[in-house]
């Protein structure tokens, strides 16, 4: 018994360290190794191909002038740029705000919803109007470079690609709490994504602020799906489409800068990516793809980092009396899991400590994917969002 139980122990501790540092470790080698292919990209303005910017808007009065300025003010040609936006029956000053914006945008079009409808019943009947062959999905709250079109758009000349991410670089409001920690998670995910793109033409997956994706390539999105984004993305992958990452085509977005507001974000995408897991399963269970590679890999294995880690500390418990090295292990694991209280009450009075903040984001992250699951498991009827204040 006491060897079944240690090849658990050993078994569960690899998954976790795979999923966060010897794949990584991996992709970091290779992409070295590999040269970045050239992109074949549009020979002149003339030839760029009309788009069509989907951004759904609930209550982004705070935001919305900006997102539209910095829509039109790109170098990509005003001409071949629709801007469809969705208002989610908002009851402040959004609406009003792009009514008068369309004075001077004729191609900004705006569609209101009089009864909350949700983000991704916005975009479907946004995907569904739009006629550009060219979509950018894009938030409220994700500002663009003047060149961010042009970079996304240039990889669409292969016919073979399919969806492009775009870098989406946050803007901490304060890097002295977990925002901090989010923006270096967010970091490490820009390199993981580039490093698959380079080595795979495989992104898992692309995030919701900004990508560019082909108008048949985009699905209608189940109404109750959490998380519209990484569907698309799986959707375009299990039909063996190419998606890339493009590091030049940068936008700025903020993070939310207290840890409740960050949690509940969270959770509701943990609760997505649970979804997804179990509609997309087939496309995981390809074992000899570079796809279902990057998916378990990157993906699975992370979301599955708490139940892992349960098993763990109940294999390590177990085995206490086998070895001193289980006693130990159980220790740290019991201070790993205790470290969100220790940070509180130490910020609390003013004491700081670094790798504390770090860990404590960790457990923090990988509560809230249990919270997820839980909710997945419930089931989840409508996808309706209230954004975290600005």
């Amino acid at each position: 018994m006491f060897l079944f139980v240690e090849i658990l122990f050993f078994l569960s501790a690899y998954a976790i360290f795979h999923t966060y540092i010897f794949y990584p470790f991996l992709l970091y080698v290779f992409s070295k190794i590999k040269k970045k292919q050239p992109t074949h990209v549009f020979e002149s303005t003339d030839k760029w191909p009309e788009i069509a910017v989907i951004c759904a808007a609930y209550n982004e009065e705070k935001v919305i002038e900006e997102k539209i300025k910095s829509t039109f003010a790109t170098s990509y040609p005003k001409e071949k740029i629709k801007f469809y936006i969705g208002t989610d029956a908002c009851n402040d000053n959004t609406v009003s705000i792009i009514k008068k914006l369309q004075e001077k945008h004729p191609t900004l079009t705006l569609v209101e919803f009089t009864e909350r409808t949700g983000k991704i019943g916005i975009i479907n009947n946004l995907c569904e109007e739009a006629k550009a062959p060219i979509f950018v999905m894009t938030d409220a709250n994700v500002f663009f470079k003047e060149d961010t079109f042009y970079e996304l758009v240039k990889h669409f000349k292969n016919t073979d690609v399919q969806l492009v991410c775009g870098n989406i670089v946050k803007l901490a409001l304060n890097t002295e709490t977990i925002t901090k920690n989010e923006l270096q998670y967010m970091h490490f995910e820009n390199f993981l994504k580039s490093a698959e793109s380079n080595l795979w033409n495989v992104v898992l997956g692309a995030e919701g602020g900004c990508y560019a994706i082909r108008k048949e390539s985009c699905p209608v999105v189940p109404l109750n799906f959490n998380v519209d984004d990484f569907f698309i993305t799986c959707h375009v992958l299990n039909n063996k489409g190419k998606v890339l990452f493009e590091n030049e085509a940068i936008v700025y977005e903020d993070t939310i800068a207290d840890t409740e507001g960050e949690y509940r974000r969270k959770a509701r995408i943990a609760t997505g990516n649970f979804q997804n897991l179990f509609y997309f399963k087939k496309l995981a269970l390809r074992f000899w793809t570079s796809a279902s590679f990057s998916f378990l890999s990157h993906k699975v294995l992370r979301w599955i980092t708490p139940f892992l880690f349960l098993i763990n500390c109940i294999a390590c418990a177990l085995l206490i009396q086998t070895n001193a090295f289980f006693e130990v292990v159980l220790f740290f694991q019991m201070l790993f899991l205790i470290a969100p209280l220790l940070n509180n009450l130490l910020i609390k009075v003013g004491i700081k400590i670094k790798p504390l903040i770090s860990i404590s984001h960790f457990v923090i992250m990988n509560a809230a994917l249990v919270t997820g699951f839980y909710r997945y498991c419930k089931g989840v009827e409508r996808s309706v969002w209230q954004p975290v204040k600005r």
